[in-house]
């Protein structure tokens, strides 16, 4: 299938630069502010179809075809700012806790002695 059956299967489901229930707060700026910077050169449509792709991409490690990801490839990653730190330091603890609750809930198995 070619990049323009993806990008209207985008558009059609992303058609608007609402927040979505997925996005936090910082997703949902970063994604509106590639929309923002993209949108006179693209248009709206594009520009709301490839900011999807491109949050999606670097936030929830959605793939997408090769078409579509070298449209955003100039776009770069997301920046870093406090809202960025933040979320970091979030999804290292959240990680963290998960770890711990792992390592609490699989206990290595011990050997059974032999009698005898």
């Amino acid at each position: 299938q070619t990049f323009q059956h993806y990008f209207k299967q985008i558009n059609l489901s992303m058609s608007t630069m609402d927040e979505k229930p997925w996005d936090s707060q910082y997703q949902y700026q970063c994604k509106k502010r590639m929309f923002e910077k993209h949108r006179e050169e693209l248009g709206d449509e594009r520009a709301t179809a490839l900011a999807n792709v491109w949050a999606n991409y670097h936030f929830l490690g959605c793939e997408y075809p090769h078409e579509a990801l070298e449209a955003i490839k100039s776009w770069g990653p997301p920046p870093r700012n406090k809202m960025y730190e933040d979320k970091m330091r979030e999804i290292k603890q959240r990680d963290a806790v998960n770890s711990e609750q792992r390592s609490m809930t699989k206990r290595p198995t011990q050997k059974r002695q032999r009698w005898g």
